[in-house]
C-alpha cells in the first residue's frame, strides 16, 4: 500500500523489515510492528499471498520514509496457507524441494532489501537471537558478491541518475543499518515477577543491553561485520542501540504452542481467518503496549533522521570515519521505485543469456541446505562405484532379464550408501548410466527361436525385415541372422544323412529350407510326393486367427515361386502316389478317420473332396483344423517319399541309417488278412488291426498250410506281411522306433522283432518321448520327437494298398490338429519303401507351439491313431 497524498520528491529514507512472526494468533504476521509504528493498519496482519514471497510497501510522506515489508514463509499465518495448499502445486516432487526453493527465494527478495534500504530491521519471535541469522547474513553476502556485475548492470541501463548526484558505485544505496527486534512473551493477566512497571522497564534495558553484546560478538566472530565497512553486508550502531524488545501478551488457551502446531494445524487456519476480522490493532489497550509503541517509535526515528542528515559517519567495530569510497546515497521516490522494480525483475527472472545469476543462483541453492549438499556430495562420490558394481564380472553381451536383476543388485548396493533429497535424483541417473553401458554393444538381441532359445548375438537387424515399424531405430545396426549359438543334429526327409543344422527362428528354415539343403548332399535322391502348395501370381493375404478373429491383412507379394521343391528334390520325376477310390470303396474312405478320433478333434474333408485352392490368398503358416478352408501354404512343412523297393529293406537287419541306436532301427511287421471284408472295413478306421490281432495265431496257420498244397485250406487265411514304425529323433540325433506309446521295440538276438505291429496301428502316439540320453550338468531326460513314418508296402500282385493319414495333436487338448495340405489320406503305391517326415516346428500362423512343461499335458501331445491303414483295391 502506498500513501499517495503530498509531494515525493523529497529525499527518502528507506526501512525494510524481514524477520520472522511468533506461533501466536495476535502477533503471527510481523506486519503488525510496522501498523504500531505509524498507527494505521497500512500493512495487512491477516491477508493471504498465494504468490511467492512478496513485497508490501508503505510511503510515510511526512517523515520522508518508505517502509518496505517482506511477507515470507517466516510469517506463520502465510506458511500455515503454505501447508494447507501443499497438495495443489503438482511441481513440487517431495518437501525438501519446496522448501529448498522457498528459502531460495526468501534469501534473493532479502537481498534487495538490503541493497535497496538504508535501515533492515530484523525481526525475532522471541527474546533469544537465532544464531541461523550468521549462515542467513553469509548467504545473502556470497550471492551479492556473484550478482554484484549483474546488478550494476541493470542499474546503469536505466538512465536515471544523469540530473542527480546519485552514482550507487557499489550497486546498493549505502551499506544498511541493521537493527533487532525482539518479542518477549508473557500470558494475559500476569506481571513479570518483582514488581512494579520501573523493574519491569530496567529488566527489558539490561535484557537489551546483553542481547547486544551477544549479538556483537557473534556478528564478530564470524566476520560478517568489520571496520571495512564499505564491503560488509551491513553494519551496526556504535554508540546507539540497535537491540529492541516488544512486550508481547497472548491468552493462556492460545494456539500457538510449536507442539500443538501440527495436530491442530488446519482448525488454526479457519481459526485464524474468521477471527481475523475482529482483531484490530487499537484494541491493545494494555499499557505496555501503549509504551512499546511510543519507545519504538522513538528507537527507530532516532536511526531514521541519522539517515536523512549524516548517515552512518561512525558505524563498525570501532566506530571510525566511513570511507571515501562507500557511498551513501538518498532518492526520490521516482527513481527509487524504478530501482526496486528492475531488481525484483532481475531477480526474479533468469534470462537464458545471464549467465552470472545462473550461476549466482546455482551457487546459492548449493548453500541454502547444508545437510543436503551433504547428501548429494555422497550420493556424488558413490554414484561411480555403484556403476563399477554394475560392470564388474559382466558378460560380454546379455539380456534384458539380466540386465534388470543386476540393475536391482546395484540400486541396492547404492541405498546402502546414497542418502537425502537428492538420493532419487542419482538413481534415476544410475539407471540411465547402467541402461546407457548395456545398450553399447552389451545388448542381446533377445529374438526367441522356434524352439524357445533366445538369439545370442548382439541386438541387430534381420535381413528382409528391414521395412519393419522399429527400422528408423535401429538403421544403425548390422544386417545379420538369429543364431542361439546352439548346434542340433537331424536327419534329412529320407533319414539317410545325418547333418548338423542352427536353432531355426523362421518356421520355412525349420520345416523346409534345412531338409532342401540336405537333400541336395545325397548321391541318389529319393521320388516325392508333390503336397498341393500356392502357387498364385496376384496379391496375397496372409491369414493369422481364423476362428475367433476372422480379419485377413492384405500384404502385397512377388509371383510367388514353386516351393514345394518336388521337381529338384525327385531329380525331375514327380509321381502321383494316390489313386482315384472306387465307388464301391468310397463308404470305407468316408470312414477312414473314424468316430474314435472324435475326441482329438481330427480333421476330415467333406464327401472326401480336396477343397479348390484360391489363386490369390495363401496360408502363413501350417494347414490345421482352424485353418481357413481352401488356403494353401507357400511352402510344405511335411514331405513324403520313396527312397527304394521293398526287397530294399532286409528284416533282419533293419534300417541301415545312420543315428539310429543299438538294434532299434527295425520295423514291425504288420500282418493283414485282404480277405476279411469286417477287416478291412474296420482296419481303414483303423480297428482292422485289433480284430486281426485275436485271429493272428489261426490266420498264419492257415496261410501256411494253404502254402503246403492242403486240400482243406482256403485262401481267406492267406495273410499279407507290411513292414511299419515310427521313428524319434532327439535333438542330439539320436534315433530309435518305438512299437507303442513311450516303449521302443524289442528285438531278439537274431533280428527278429517281437512286437507286433497291429498295436501300433490302433494306438495314439506320443509326440514327444524320453531319449535314453541325459543333460550332463543337470541329469535332466533330453525328449526325442516323433519325425518319421516309414512303410515298407506289399508287391503290386496282393489284393491291399497301403494308406497314411497323418494328423498330430502338438500341443494338448486344446490345440488345433495338424495335417499336410492334402487332406485326404494318402494311398501309396506297391512294392516301395515309403518315408513320412512330420514338421520339426508346429506353428498355428500365430506363434509357435512348444513342447509343454508339464508331463500330464506332454502325454495330450499325440500322433492320431489311423497314420497307418490299408484298403483292398478295385
Amino acid at each position: 500500500m502506498v500513501d499517495s497524498s503530498g509531494k515525493k520528491e523529497n529525499r527518502l529514507c528507506i526501512v525494510s523489515l524481514i524477520g520472522k512472526s511468533t506461533l501466536f494468533e495476535q502477533q503471527c504476521n510481523k506486519s503488525w510492528k510496522l501498523n504500531q509504528l505509524i498507527q494505521m493498519p497500512s500493512f495487512k496482519e491477516h491477508s493471504i499471498i498465494d504468490n511467492e514471497d512478496d513485497f508490501e510497501y508503505y510511503y510515510d510522506h511526512l517523515n520522508n520514509t518508505i517502509y518496505v515489508h517482506l511477507r515470507s514463509f517466516h510469517d506463520t499465518y502465510q506458511l500455515l496457507h503454505l501447508i494447507d495448499n501443499i497438495n495443489d502445486d503438482t511441481s513440487i516432487k517431495n518437501f525438501a524441494q519446496l522448501w529448498e526453493n522457498k528459502q531460495a527465494n526468501f534469501i534473493k527478495k532479502s537481498l534487495i532489501c538490503f541493497l535497496l534500504s538504508h535501515i533492515i530491521i530484523i525481526s525475532h519471535s522471541s527474546h533469544t537471537f537465532d544464531l541461523n541469522y550468521l549462515r542467513f547474513f553469509r548467504i545473502i553476502e556470497l550471492l551479492r558478491h556473484k550478482t554484484k556485475p549483474a546488478i550494476l548492470e541493470t542499474i546503469r541501463s536505466l538512465n536515471l541518475f544523469k540530473e542527480t548526484d546519485i552514482y550507487m558505485n557499489d550497486g546498493r544505496l549505502c551499506v544498511p543499518r541493521a537493527l533487532f527486534i525482539f518479542e518477549n512473551h508473557h500470558h494475559k493477566g500476569t506481571d513479570i515477577p518483582g514488581g512494579g512497571d520501573r523493574d519491569d522497564d530496567q529488566k527489558l534495558i539490561n535484557m537489551a543491553h546483553n542481547l547486544e553484546d551477544i549479538i556483537f560478538n557473534a556478528l564478530r566472530c564470524s566476520y560478517i561485520i568489520s571496520n571495512q565497512i564499505n564491503s560488509a553486508l551491513f553494519t551496526i550502531a556504535h554508540k546507539q542501540p540497535f537491540v529492541f524488545i516488544h512486550r508481547c501478551y497472548k491468552e493462556s488457551s492460545s494456539l500457538g504452542q510449536t507442539q500443538k502446531l501440527l495436530g491442530i494445524l488446519q482448525g488454526f487456519v479457519k481459526q485464524t481467518k474468521d477471527s481475523s476480522s475482529n482483531s484490530n490493532l487499537f484494541n491493545r489497550s494494555n499499557t505496555h503496549q501503549q509504551d512499546d509503541a511510543y519507545a519504538f517509535k522513538r528507537f527507530l526515528f532516532r536511526h531514521i533522521e541519522e539517515a536523512l542528515t549524516d548517515g552512518w559517519s561512525n558505524d563498525g567495530i570501532s566506530g571510525g570515519a566511513r570511507s571515501e569510497s562507500s557511498s551513501f546515497e538518498l532518492c526520490i521516490y521516482p527513481i527509487w521505485i524504478n530501482l526496486f522494480n528492475s531488481i525484483r525483475e532481475l531477480f526474479e527472472t533468469i534470462p537464458a543469456t545471464n549467465k552470472i545469476m545462473r550461476q549466482a543462483f546455482g551457487m546459492l541453492r548449493a548453500n541454502i541446505d547444508p545437510d543436503g549438499k551433504l547428501n548429494e556430495t555422497r550420493c556424488k562420490k558413490y554414484l561411480p562405484m555403484a556403476i563399477k558394481y554394475y560392470e564388474d564380472g559382466l558378460p560380454s553381451r546379455y539380456t534384458r532379464l539380466f540386465h534388470e536383476q543386476r540393475l536391482q543388485a546395484t540400486i541396492e548396493f547404492f541405498a546402502t550408501y546414497a542418502r537425502g533429497s537428492s538420493y532419487k535424483r542419482y538413481v534415476q541417473q544410475l539407471i540411465e548410466q547402467c541402461t546407457r553401458l548395456w545398450h553399447d554393444g552389451r545388448q542381446l538381441c533377445e529374438a526367441i527361436s522356434l524352439t524357445g532359445n533366445p538369439c545370442k548375438n548382439e541386438l541387430h537387424r534381420v535381413l528382409g525385415e528391414e521395412d519393419s515399424s522399429d527400422s528408423i531405430n535401429l538403421a544403425h545396426l548390422p544386417v545379420r541372422a538369429h543364431n542361439s549359438k546352439i548346434q542340433l543334429m537331424a536327419a534329412s526327409n529320407c533319414g539317410q544323412i545325418l547333418q548338423e543344422r542352427e536353432d531355426p527362428f523362421d518356421l520355412k528354415e525349420a520345416n523346409y529350407d534345412f531338409y532342401q539343403d540336405v537333400n541336395k548332399m545325397l548321391s541318389v535322391k529319393p521320388i516325392y510326393f508333390e503336397f498341393p502348395i500356392f502357387r498364385g501370381t496376384i496379391t496375397s493375404t496372409e491369414i493369422r486367427a481364423f476362428n475367433n478373429n476372422p480379419k485377413n491383412e492384405l500384404k502385397l507379394s512377388k509371383p510367388s515361386e514353386d516351393l514345394s521343391g518336388a521337381s529338384e528334390l525327385s531329380q525331375s520325376k514327380s509321381i502321383t502316389l494316390y489313386s482315384p477310390v472306387p465307388d464301391d470303396e468310397q463308404q470305407a474312405l468316408d470312414n477312414i478317420t473314424g468316430d474314435k478320433l472324435d475326441r482329438h478333434n481330427s480333421v476330415t474333408c467333406a464327401n472326401d473332396e480336396q477343397p479348390i485352392p484360391s489363386t490369390t490368398e495363401y496360408l502363413d503358416g501350417m494347414t490345421h483344423s482352424d485353418s481357413p478352408p481352401g488356403l494353401l501354404p507357400r511352402y510344405s512343412s511335411w514331405s513324403l517319399c520313396c527312397i527304394g523297393r521293398a526287397s530294399d529293406y532286409i528284416p533282419a537287419k533293419g534300417l541301415q541309417q545312420p543315428g539310429f541306436l543299438t538294434n532299434l532301427n527295425h520295423l514291425i511287421p504288420w500282418d493283414i488278412n485282404p480277405h476279411n471284408n469286417q477287416t478291412s472295413t474296420t482296419n481303414a478306421a483303423g480297428g482292422g488291426a485289433a480284430q486281426y490281432h485275436q485271429q493272428r495265431t489261426t490266420a498264419t496257420r492257415s496261410y501256411k498250410n494253404n502254402r503246403r498244397g492242403a486240400a482243406s485250406s482256403s485262401i481267406w487265411d492267406v495273410t499279407i506281411r507290411v513292414y511299419i514304425g515310427c521313428e524319434y529323433e532327439c535333438p542330439r540325433g539320436h534315433r530309435f522306433m518305438c512299437s507303442s506309446p513311450n516303449h521302443v521295440i524289442r528285438v531278439g538276438p537274431n533280428g527278429i522283432v517281437k512286437d507286433d505291429g497291429a498295436k501300433l496301428v490302433r494306438s495314439d502316439m506320443p509326440l514327444y518321448t524320453p531319449c535314453s540320453c541325459r543333460i550332463l550338468s543337470t541329469g535332466a531326460r533330453v525328449w526325442a520327437q516323433l519325425m518319421r513314418a516309414f512303410v515298407v508296402t506289399p508287391s503290386s500282385s496282393t489284393p491291399i494298398q497301403c494308406v497314411l493319414h497323418p494328423q498330430v495333436v502338438p500341443a494338448g487338448p486344446n490345440s488345433p490338429t495338424f495335417f499336410p495340405s492334402y487332406t485326404q489320406p494318402i494311398h501309396l503305391t506297391e512294392d516301395s519303401i515309403w518315408v513320412l517326415r512330420f514338421p520339426f516346428i508346429y506353428h498355428d500362423g500365430e506363434k509357435p507351439l512348444y513342447r509343454p512343461q508339464n508331463e500330464d499335458d506332454l502325454a495330450q501331445c499325440l500322433v492320431l491313431r489311423d497314420l497307418f491303414s490299408w484298403t483292398n483295391k478295385s
